[in-house]
């Protein structure tokens, strides 16, 4: 089960990876040779899971997500990204171990059954995890498709910083405008 779990998440995710490309703006210029934090998080996350599929174990991803959360952690301390795609990572993150790592004694199992269910239902507005009992290949492929969601929605965040951030400038200003009377 553990291996088909893991093969599950990297089939569905394999569809966020062939879209980085082809989502990620190119504007960089020739001083800066590494791409945003961000989007250097994703594609972390994605070649991850990738390699899990060809010789990974659930403790060797569990050392991978590890890894990748102190990323994070060193990226949101330098203002390489922002709370909200911090905590938004952190949730695939968390999802992805509660998903592919095992909970042996099986104590934790309400407790990840509830937030795997939250999580398909917020990423994909139905509660197919839950009906499915929280186990199985439909349900482990109904947390892999929200995480693909997830990943998509990450990287139009980045992409779309600059527009919000116009938006937010142009509703604080309609805000403050004296009503005409």
């Amino acid at each position: 089960m553990k291996k088909s779990v893991i093969t599950c998440l990297i089939l569905t995710m394999a569809v966020a990876a062939w879209t980085v490309p082809q989502t990620i703006p190119q504007k960089r210029d020739s001083a800066e040779a590494t791409p945003p934090a961000g989007s250097a998080l994703l594609d972390l996350f994605i070649i991850n899971l990738r390699d899990m599929g060809r010789q990974g174990t659930a403790e060797s991803l569990d050392r991978r997500l590890q890894e990748m959360m102190l990323a994070a952690k060193k990226a949101r301390e330098a203002n390489g990204i922002d709370a909200v795609f911090f905590l938004r990572f952190n949730r695939i993150l968390a999802v992805t171990k509660l998903v592919a790592v095992p909970d042996a004694t099986g104590i934790l199992a309400p407790v990840i059954e509830d937030v795997l269910a939250d999580f398909v239902r917020d990423k994909l507005g139905h509660a197919g995890f839950g009906e499915e009992g929280g186990k199985g290949p439909k349900a482990i492929n109904y947390v892999a498709q929200a995480l693909n969601s997830e990943i998509v929605d990450l990287q139009i965040y980045l992409i779309t910083a600059e527009q919000r951030a116009g938006l937010k400038r142009n509703i604080d200003k309609m805000m403050s405008e004296t009503p005409k009377k």
